[in-house]
């Protein structure tokens, strides 16, 4: 684990500049830099998805020139997670909400159970498999999915057309509404 080289007590998370930094001390010379603070925010927020399950994320706010950058990852697995951005002279708080608001639509549908797929629709994010430098592992509801397995669950809808669609981790998956 490498140290913040300006606290010397948390682990790196950032680079600025040639200083390798954790995420409050970055902020601490973002503010500094921008004249802005990054406001108070709870470290962890538990949500529940659609089934009533809980999910705990692990919080974190990035002060930057472009604006203020917030991130919700799910303890434990790490791979369900949500981002979002804001103005840096807007409301923290509200970003704050809008983030909240932004898991719980994202937890809101259900795409896979018991390893079939629940409707015509999957939504999920392509992720880095330390086994398989190569190719990469579909995170869909929190669980992670090989290609074959998603393979697997779209062999029903043989014959039918496809549509794939990248989204930026900003942006939210939209789906069209009959």
């Amino acid at each position: 684990m490498m140290v913040c080289e300006s606290c010397h007590k948390a682990e790196v998370s950032i680079r600025f500049g040639e200083a390798q930094m954790c995420l409050d001390c970055y902020n601490g010379e973002m503010a500094k830099e921008l004249g802005v603070q990054a406001e108070s925010y709870p470290e962890t927020v538990s949500i529940r998805d659609g089934e009533g399950e809980p999910h705990v994320f692990h919080l974190k706010k990035r002060l930057d020139q472009e604006g203020i950058f917030m991130e919700a990852v799910e303890k434990g697995t790490g791979y369900c997670a949500f981002e979002i951005e804001g103005d840096l002279h807007g409301n923290q708080g509200e970003l704050l909400l809008e983030l909240f608001a932004k898991i719980e639509r994202g937890l809101a549908e259900r795409f896979v159970l018991a390893g079939e797929l629940v409707s015509d629709r999957l939504a999920g994010t392509i992720a880095y498999d330390k086994d398989r430098e190569e190719i990469p592992f579909v995170v869909v509801d929190g669980k992670t999915y090989k290609w074959e397995e998603i393979g697997q669950m779209l062999a029903r809808f043989e014959g039918f057309q496809l549509k794939l669609e990248m989204v930026d981790p900003l942006d939210e998956i939209r789906w069209e509404e009959d």
